[in-house]
């Protein structure tokens, strides 16, 4: 328990009177009657003691109000919160009674002022109106007659004020009273700052497992990389850089002999936009068992989001259909980056056919091929991730060192030219965390 410190003033025994109260010339708790010691220990050994027996927050927040209220037998007591004057919410505000009277409640904002300014205990005994505009106008329309406020500091920082309040005549807040508020404050700023702590770690526990949860979900969705596909050799990369990712990544056969990859980018990351990916990702399944139009695909892709997708959001698209027979491949790229063929130590940059998804209702999108396919072709596909991948000094691992990397991996295997990429990529990134998910799939092209 944190060590509590009692204050007297030596020219005002009682500490009646009006005005700030330095801590150091503070009225004391222990006035040296046994009697009346042992009162105010117990009083407030009892009200710490029943604060810190609880742990949840909204109900440690109404306790700190209702124990200032009882130990000061005041008539109404305040929670604010914030660090600074202008910035302080009611959290909670109640009567002797317990009643809540609500957050839009009028207070002494001069005495709590005071009171952040000075970093102690202050009260006011108000013997006239006068005085009572003196302290301002809440006061004296309230017909306040005493008042006290304490700061509630943790770890040097002020978290907030508790405050309380009386109307009646005979009422005044002695130095006994603001000893025994301003003692009770340091204890009561711990009580709430475990609470809230509690509060926060009970929340960062469900978050994590709600992020688990999508995460699992995420990874049976993904789809299985087709390893003995006729005259193909097929690798992916999936790296998600919060529990659920926007990217997302696809393969669907087509006809026996054909085989669509996809992969996609929505905005942002996380679990939201893996919902929305896996809706994507779901509905051009469902289109490719019935059309084998990529064109048409896309378009109707695009439809489904404007009408589903919230204003703001979209997501990039790279469709690739390669026929390994015929030696061709056809695709549509609505907005993501290029589809980059090697061939011989050289990089294709194939350009773009159409806008990002889920922007303009009823665009049109159409294919782009056939593209003539060669044995030992290598057709690779990203999301931006890997271009935007940074080092320490903030510089892009950008295109260029992309297509450096890939033109010296010619002969080897899809897995092995992902290795290349992907240690590459870390390589120049030196440790420093990315904040884009990063995905990758690479075709190669084996003999007819």
């Amino acid at each position: 328990m944190k060590r509590l410190f009692f204050w007297k003033k030596p020219d005002d025994p009682d500490g009646g009177g009006r005005g700030p109260v330095d801590p150091s010339e503070s009225p004391s708790l222990l006035t040296g009657d046994p009697e009346s010691d042992a009162e105010s220990l117990e009083i407030l050994l009892d009200t710490i003691a029943e604060v810190n027996s609880n742990i949840d927050l909204d109900r440690v927040l109404k306790d700190i109000v209702d124990k200032s209220v009882a130990v000061t037998r005041a008539e109404r007591g305040l929670l604010l919160l914030g660090d600074a004057a202008d910035d302080l919410q009611v959290r909670v505000a109640r009567d002797k009674e317990g009643v809540d009277l609500g957050a839009d409640v009028a207070y002494s904002k001069n005495t709590v002022s005071r009171c952040l300014a000075a970093g102690h205990a202050e009260r006011a005994v108000v013997q006239s109106d006068r005085e009572a505009l003196e302290l301002g106008q809440s006061v004296f329309n309230l017909r306040l007659r005493a008042v006290m406020c304490a700061p509630l500091r943790v770890r040097n920082r002020t978290i907030g004020v508790i405050y309380v309040d009386s109307t009646a005549v005979r009422r005044e807040f002695s130095g006994r009273d603001l000893a025994l508020f301003g003692a009770l404050s340091a204890q009561l700023a711990i009580a709430l700052e475990n609470a809230r702590l509690h509060a926060d770690s009970l929340e960062k526990a469900r978050l994590e497992k709600d992020f688990e949860i999508a995460k699992q979900i995420q990874k049976h969705l993904l789809a299985d990389v087709p390893r003995n596909f006729p005259g193909l050799d097929l690798a992916v990369r999936f790296y998600a850089r919060d529990e659920a990712s926007g990217d997302t990544y696809d393969f669907a056969p087509i006809g026996g002999d054909r085989l669509v990859a996809l992969i996609g980018d929505v905005t942002g990351h996380g679990v939201g936009a893996a919902l929305l990916t896996h809706a994507a990702q779901a509905a051009t399944r469902s289109y490719l068992e019935l059309l084998d139009d990529l064109s048409e695909v896309m378009t109707r892709l695009n439809n489904r989001l404007c009408a589903s997708v919230e204003t703001g959001n979209f997501m990039s698209v790279l469709m690739v259909q390669v026929d390994p027979r015929r030696g061709t491949a056809h695709y549509v790229n609505a907005g993501h980056p290029p589809l980059l063929l090697v061939r011989d130590g050289e990089v294709r940059e194939l350009e773009k056919t159409g806008m990002v998804l889920g922007v303009v209702d009823q665009q049109v999108y159409n294919a782009a091929g056939p593209v003539e396919l060669q044995p030992g072709d290598l057709l690779f596909m990203r999301t931006d991730g890997v271009d935007e991948t940074r080092n320490p000094e903030r510089e892009l691992f950008g295109a260029e060192r992309l297509r450096a990397c890939l033109r010296e991996s010619a002969g080897i295997g899809a897995e092995a030219v992902l290795d290349r990429v992907e240690a590459a990529v870390n390589r120049f990134a030196r440790g420093v965390q990315q904040d884009d998910d990063l995905t990758m799939v690479a075709i190669r092209i084996g003999r007819r």
